[in-house]
């Protein structure tokens, strides 16, 4: 499916505004993860943490994009707007990310399932030191690095690395490419704008799904799924399902 193909070519956008302003870093994903894991559940206390990223104090915004169009991805492609952890010298950042995925076999049926499934692996993502906590519904994304983590030489490469490995564990994921955003929090909330649209267009898609609300004249979304060819066709395969069950 192409439904993030726009919003790809407005990320673009935004790093070459940043190549320009702040500057970047590119880095790309190790073939392999020499980093310790640590048990599921990994928690770092306050008290042991080093920094935190996307503190609710600051700005924070996560999301993710896919598109079938396996050439606007730059696999293995870790893009850094900001100072990588070791060189940070405050305890606090604000924190930006996005990922980009390169997928085949996304259609309107199983769409919504595969973006579930996609959204989990961060949670899953169990590294020694590092404690990520998410609020999807509000863009946000909560870490915490440990001081040991931190000593040792772990890094956003790091995190980016380990990532793009488990997400290229799915057999329908063929590439992965990832910007992260700590400069500033203007940076990032120039980020999130990004990100309240592909926000939009996923609660378009749960709308149509969770609740079954087919009724376009009452729904706060129309106006997204008049506008997007694959929320279109989403939106006319569930019609179909319901009139033939």
């Amino acid at each position: 499916m192409n439904l993030f193909n726009d919003i790809i070519d407005e990320l673009r956008e935004y790093i070459a505004k940043k190549r320009l302003t702040t500057g970047i870093r590119e880095e790309h994903a190790a073939d392999s993860i020499s980093w310790p894991s640590a048990e599921r559940g990994n928690i770092v206390l306050k008290a042991e943490t080093g920094l935190e990223l996307g503190n609710p104090r600051d700005e924070s915004v996560s999301f993710l994009v896919w598109t079938n169009n396996l050439s606007l991805v730059h696999d293995g492609l870790i893009t850094l707007i900001g100072e990588e952890i070791g060189d940070i010298p405050e305890k606090s950042r604000p924190f930006g990310k996005a990922v980009i995925i390169g997928e085949t076999g996304f259609n309107e049926k199983n769409c919504y399932d595969r973006y579930r499934e996609i959204e989990m692996i961060r949670y899953d993502l169990n590294l020694k030191g590092y404690m990520m906590r998410a609020v999807p519904q509000y863009l946000r994304e909560w870490s915490r690095v440990s001081k040991e983590a931190i000593q040792g030489g772990f890094s956003l490469a790091t995190l980016g690395s380990a990532l793009i490995e488990r997400y290229r564990e799915k057999d329908y994921i063929h590439a992965v490419e990832i910007l992260l955003v700590n400069s500033s929090s203007d940076d990032v909330r120039e980020l999130k704008d990004t990100g309240e649209r592909v926000m939009r267009y996923i609660n378009a898609m749960n709308k149509m799904i969770e609740e079954l609300s087919l009724d376009c004249d009452s729904c706060d979304y129309s106006d997204v799924c008049n506008e997007v060819t694959e929320l279109r066709a989403m939106r006319d395969s569930l019609v179909k399902k319901d009139k033939d069950e």
